[in-house]
């Protein structure tokens, strides 16, 4: 019986193989010379790749090295139709070509939008349900339907640049406080890499690292996203720069705070008045709770407060631990950014009991623990920052299986 499913498996990979093979066969195979890639000044994120060289080495990777059998079964079930392999809305896609998917953020046309090139050139725009189509340039809504008001602003909008993209790259670019900041991610078998000639070199306080910690610019895109209705809303409306450790987290039996974190956290605002502010906001917005000098009672947890500087504001769940002489430890570095230590830390969770299996059964819960797990460090270099998985564990797999599950929420 186990040597018939050998064989049914070994005769599967076969037929699947072939039709693969076929398929990134009949796709003719370029050097990558510079091209242009779509920029637009409403980005809060744009990520741009090549296609083909991302397929064959996904298709490697999984085919011969991970054999994951519930990737394969979703590969068969693409392959069942050709047509939507290098078809969308009856666009042929040109997979030679650079790919770009990018997050808006203007209310003048849908979050989401996609570019890529069709093999076939057209002489006026063709507009779509939910695509509009210039040349050879198609950008792409999959969640909306884009009138021609939306298409035509596109059209205005789009920047174009040129870019060279490598095999096992992706360019990114982001908008962080106002301004483009273009990076490179590169992966090998088991390291993924991302570095950027944008980042400031100013002094920056920071806290000491340890557990799991990121310090980075406050990106006022994340201000804006938070609910007006959430409380602590306030308490970021002027910070500038962060930096926090966190140690992990655990349920407890308080009804109101069921989650306790542990952390700590340096916030650095516009200036010395709008810390102030901040904190007296902030009292106010939780004035049922217990504040004393240097503390507030939250929940479970005695959260621990002071001004450090001029211009910082220090917190921590617990004084003891983070600091127990009421003096953090604090120090200058030469960046704004900085991230290191253990990942495994972010989806830590102590006493979960039977709370843990409820966890568990949430697959993007489960598949970012799963990915975490498998990390082994996350070091800043003087270009950004470099993550390291253990061995046995391929990045390009980890990340698509995230992302994969993510997609399916």
């Amino acid at each position: 019986m186990h040597r018939t499913k050998e064989i049914a498996y070994i005769l599967s990979l076969g037929i699947l193989f072939y039709a693969i093979v076929h398929f990134t066969l009949s796709i003719s195979i370029e050097n990558h010379s510079e091209e242009k890639i779509p920029v637009f000044k409403e980005a809060r994120f744009e990520l741009s790749a090549q296609p083909l060289t991302l397929i064959k080495e996904l298709l490697s990777l999984e085919f011969f090295k991970v054999k994951d059998q519930s990737f394969i079964n979703q590969l068969k079930q693409l392959n069942s139709s050709k047509k939507r392999l290098n078809q969308l809305d009856n666009i042929h896609i040109d997979f030679n070509k650079a790919m770009s998917v990018m997050l808006l953020d203007t209310p003048d046309v849908p979050t989401t939008l996609f570019h890529f090139s069709a093999t076939d050139e057209v002489k006026q725009p063709v507009y779509g349900k939910h695509y509009i189509q210039v040349g050879r340039d198609v950008f792409y809504a999959p969640t909306h339907v884009l009138n021609p008001n939306q298409a035509n602003w596109i059209l205005e909008h789009v920047q174009w640049t040129m870019e060279r993209i490598q095999a096992k790259q992706f360019v990114v670019r982001q908008n962080l406080g106002g301004e483009q900041v273009k990076g490179i991610i590169k992966w090998e078998s088991n390291k993924l890499s991302y570095t950027t000639a944008d980042q400031k070199t100013a002094p920056t306080v920071m806290l000491s690292p340890r557990y799991f910690h990121l310090s980075n610019d406050f990106p006022k895109a994340i201000f804006e996203s938070i609910p007006k209705d959430y409380k602590l809303r306030n308490l970021f409306s002027s910070a500038n720069h962060f930096s926090i450790n966190y140690a992990g987290g655990k349920l407890t039996s308080d009804e109101q705070f069921p989650f306790a974190a542990s952390f700590e956290v340096l916030i650095e605002y516009d200036n010395e008045s709008s810390r102030n502010l901040a904190i007296e906001r902030v009292k106010s917005d939780y004035d049922s709770l217990k504040w004393q000098e240097n503390t507030v009672q939250f929940g479970t947890q005695r959260i621990f407060y002071t001004k450090t500087g001029l211009r910082t504001l220090y917190f921590c769940t617990d004084k003891r631990i983070f600091c127990p002489s009421g003096q953090p430890h604090i120090r200058t570095y030469p960046g704004a950014f900085m991230c290191q230590g253990d990942l495994k830390r972010l989806t830590n969770i102590e006493n979960t009991g039977w709370a843990g299996l409820v966890l568990d059964m949430i697959p993007a819960f489960r598949a970012s623990k799963e990915l975490f797990d498998g990390t082994s460090k996350i070091v800043t270099t003087k270009e950004g920052f470099e993550l390291t998985f253990k061995p046995g564990k391929d990045v390009m797999h980890e990340l698509i299986h995230t992302l994969f599950v993510y997609g399916q929420e």
